[in-house]
């Protein structure tokens, strides 16, 4: 592929990308309406859950490039998992903050020690650890270390996807509002999926392009 044909699709993802947020941020804040029990609060549902999504896909690289290292110690794959461990704490912070604010106003709590929530704050430490394993770790044996860690993060994924199901719903907060269908109003699906779409495709550039970054540094440090 030339570097012109290239350089157009990466422009039109970052056009489409940027479009895709405006118009979630447009559906979030000047079309739906105040949910019926929660009011405005409600609007950060759209970024918790897309966030959510966009932090899972993290993982789904995170894995990808974790096993390709493992099997043949690539450093091109290595630099892949090393943005996406960053791009994915970074989610997975934005998650962890939405829904403390959500939690906050809907349970009066910001934090409870339940399923979902134990889950996805392991989930969130998982990314810390990585992050602080390539900075502080062995750098002989970073890639390998990371890239089991990196397995590990994808394998908690399910574990926090269906954690709600561990316990009977009273003994628990956090609401299944896909799962039972609690969006009622079909503008809400549709917001939600604008949102979820915006911030995978953010997730996916952020990615791609803090790749490219840190293949550049390790090109200039001699480490490629």
């Amino acid at each position: 592929m030339s570097s012109k044909v290239r350089t157009g699709i990466e422009i039109l993802l970052i056009g489409a990308a940027a479009a895709l947020l405006a118009y979630a941020n447009y559906l979030t804040f000047l079309v739906v309406p105040n949910e019926r029990l929660m009011g405005p609060v409600q609007r950060i549902f759209y970024f918790h859950v897309g966030s959510a999504v966009a932090c899972y896909a993290s993982c789904g690289v995170l894995l990808v490039a974790s096993l390709w290292v493992l099997a043949t110690r690539s450093r091109f794959a290595d630099a892949i998992g090393c943005a996406a461990s960053e791009v994915g704490l970074i989610f997975a912070l934005i998650v962890m903050l939405t829904g403390m604010i959500w939690g906050h106003s809907a349970w009066n709590t910001w934090f409870r020690w339940e399923p979902r929530l134990v889950t996805f704050l392991l989930l969130c430490l998982i990314f810390i650890a990585l992050n602080l394993l390539r900075i502080f770790g062995d750098p002989a044996k970073i890639a390998q270390h990371a890239a089991v860690l990196g397995i590990v993060s994808a394998v908690t994924v399910p574990v926090v996807v269906y954690s709600v199901k561990l316990l009977p719903h009273v003994a628990q907060l956090h609401p299944q509002v896909v799962e039972n269908r609690g969006l009622r109003e079909p503008i809400f699906e549709y917001t939600m999926f604008v949102a979820m779409l915006a911030l995978v495709l953010l997730q996916s550039l952020l990615v791609w392009y803090r790749a490219r970054l840190e293949l550049a540094r390790r090109a200039v440090d001699g480490v490629l």
